[in-house]
C-alpha cells in the first residue's frame, strides 16, 4: 500500500492508525478519494465516533466527496450498524464510518462500506489499494456535491428496523447503560423507551477521551456495576465507542463479559434447526448455546466481513463474535450491531421471568484467555500449533486465519474439549493468543503445550 507504518494497519476491519503518523489530512485525503473511486455513482453517507479528531476528520471527508460531484449523506455521531443500516435501507453507494472502535483514542479509521450495507471484501480492499497508487482527477468545478443533514433519520431507520424484528417485551425491566461517552448514547435511549424499559445511564455524554477502556471487558465495567446494584436493576448494558460490540452486567452486579452476549442473543432469538455462525476465536459457549436451540454451528475467519460472508454462503440467520457483535441478517444494518443485542437480550430477560444469571447459569462453563504476543512471526505460530496438535486427541488444524486447534485434552478427569487460536490481530500490529478449555486446570495444561 502506498502508505506503510507500524502502526497503520489494513485489513478486513478497515483502515486504521495514530494520528497524526498514520493518518494526518494529506493522507486521509488520499484515503478518501481513493475509496470513492471505486464506489458505484451515488450517494455516499458519512458517521464518526467520539473521538477527538472525529469532527475534523469528518469535515475533511465530506469536503473530498463534495469536490468529486458527490452527494453526501451526513449522519453526525452514530453507531456503526446504524450507517450500515442505513447505506443499504437508503441504496447509498457506500460509506464511511470514522471510529478506531475499541482502540485507544489517539487512533481513527475509515470502516469503507459497500454497495447493501457491507463492509469492503478482500477484493474491494485490492481495488482501494490499486486506486490509493493511481492519480486520481478531481474532476469539474461545476459539478459539486451537496450535503444532506441525515443524523435523525438514520437513527429513527434503525430503530424501526430492529423493532421489525423485536417486539416490545410484555414486562417492563430497569436497564442502566454505559455508552462509553461515544456514539451508542442516544440511539440506545430511543430504542429502550420504545421497548418499554426504564433507562439510566452513565457515561453518556459525548466526550472525545474515554471515560473508561473503550474496550467493554468485564474488567472495565466497575462503574457500571455499581450502577446496577444502585438502581436494583435487571441488566446492565455497555458498548464500546461505535456500538458494534455489546458486554453485559446481571443483576447481581456482576460484569459477565462480552463472550456471553452472543450466545444469550441466541437464546433469544435462534429459530431451531437454523444455522449459527461464529468466528474462529468465539467461545464455545455460543455452540453449546446453538445445541441448545437445536441449531447447526459454524465458523469462519475472525472478522465482520468473514462472518457475514460466512452468513450469506449457510443462509445464517443469526451469528457473530465473541467480542460482544451480534449478527442479525434480517436487520439491515447486517453486521455487528449493539443494538439489536440489546434488543434480543431485552426480550428474553423480559420473556419467562427469569434474571440474566440464571440464564448465564444455563450455559456450561469454561474458561478462556485472551493474550497479546509480541515477537512472534507466522513460523513460531506454526511451531506453538505443532506443539498443542501432538498433545491432544482429536486434532484438528485449521489455517484459514492464523493457526486454529481444536480437540480434547485426556487428563485425570476424563476427556476434555479444548482449542487455542493464534492468529496476527486485523486492528493492532500484535499476534493474538486465545485459548479455552472446560476449567482453569485444563486451560493451564494447554497453555503449557503450546509454549513449551
Amino acid at each position: 500500500m502506498k502508505y506503510n507504518s507500524p502502526t497503520l494497519k489494513f485489513s478486513i476491519s478497515g483502515l486504521r492508525g495514530v494520528y497524526p503518523a498514520d493518518i494526518a489530512p494529506d493522507k486521509w485525503v488520499d484515503y478518501v478519494r481513493a475509496f470513492a473511486a471505486v464506489l458505484p455513482a451515488g450517494p455516499i453517507a458519512i458517521a464518526r465516533d467520539a473521538r477527538a479528531t472525529g469532527p475534523a476528520l469528518v469535515d475533511i471527508a465530506s469536503g473530498v466527496l463534495r469536490l468529486l460531484g458527490r452527494e453526501v449523506h451526513d449522519l453526525g455521531l452514530v453507531p456503526t450498524p446504524t450507517i450500515k443500516a442505513y447505506v443499504a435501507g437508503k441504496k447509498c453507494a457506500g460509506g464511511l464510518m470514522v471510529s478506531a472502535s475499541h482502540n485507544p483514542a489517539e487512533y481513527n479509521a475509515l470502516k469503507f462500506i459497500g454497495k447493501g450495507g457491507f463492509f469492503f471484501s478482500a477484493a474491494d480492499n485490492t481495488r482501494f489499494s490499486a486506486a490509493l497508487e493511481a492519480v486520481a482527477e478531481w474532476g469539474d468545478y461545476r459539478k459539486q456535491g451537496s450535503l444532506v443533514d441525515a443524523h435523525q433519520a438514520a437513527m429513527d431507520f434503525h430503530i424501526s428496523s430492529i423493532l421489525k424484528v423485536v417486539k416490545k417485551p410484555r414486562r417492563r425491566l430497569t436497564v442502566v447503560i454505559d455508552p462509553v461517552g461515544s456514539c451508542g448514547g442516544t440511539i440506545a435511549v430511543e430504542l429502550l423507551k420504545k421497548l418499554g424499559a426504564r433507562t439510566f445511564a452513565i457515561h453518556l455524554a459525548e466526550t472525545p477521551t474515554f471515560p473508561r477502556p473503550p474496550e467493554p471487558t468485564a474488567e472495565a465495567l466497575g462503574k457500571l456495576a455499581a450502577a446496577v446494584r444502585k438502581h436494583k436493576a435487571d441488566i446492565g448494558f455497555a458498548f464500546d465507542p461505535d456500538a458494534d460490540r455489546l458486554s453485559l452486567v446481571d443483576e447481581k452486579g456482576r460484569a459477565i463479559g462480552e463472550e456471553y452476549t452472543l450466545p444469550l442473543a441466541i437464546l433469544a432469538a435462534a429459530k431451531p434447526k437454523g444455522k449459527i455462525v461464529a468466528n474462529l476465536s468465539t467461545s464455545m459457549l455460543t455452540e453449546s448455546a446453538a445445541a441448545m436451540r437445536k441449531c447447526s454451528f459454524i465458523r469462519s475467519a475472525v472478522g465482520e466481513a468473514n462472518v457475514v460472508e460466512q452468513m450469506l454462503k449457510d443462509k445464517s440467520q443469526l451469528g457473530g463474535e465473541g467480542n460482544g457483535g451480534v449478527i442479525d441478517a434480517r436487520i439491515p444494518s447486517f453486521g455487528r450491531d449493539a443494538l439489536t443485542g440489546v434488543a434480543h437480550i431485552l426480550s428474553l430477560v423480559a420473556s419467562e421471568r427469569r434474571p440474566l444469571s440464571a440464564w448465564v447459569a444455563s450455559l456450561p462453563p469454561f474458561v478462556m484467555t485472551k493474550q497479546v504476543v509480541k515477537g512472534v512471526g507466522a513460523a513460531e505460530m506454526r511451531q506453538m500449533a505443532d506443539k498443542v496438535m501432538g498433545r491432544l486427541t482429536d486434532a484438528k488444524l485449521d489455517t484459514r486465519d492464523g493457526f486454529h486447534v481444536s480437540g480434547h485434552l485426556m487428563l485425570k478427569g476424563g476427556k476434555t474439549p479444548c482449542w487455542i487460536h493464534l492468529r496476527a490481530s486485523n486492528t493492532e500490529p500484535v499476534v493474538r493468543l486465545i485459548a479455552e478449555a472446560q476449567g482453569k486446570r485444563e486451560l493451564e495444561t494447554l497453555l503449557e503445550y503450546a509454549k513449551a
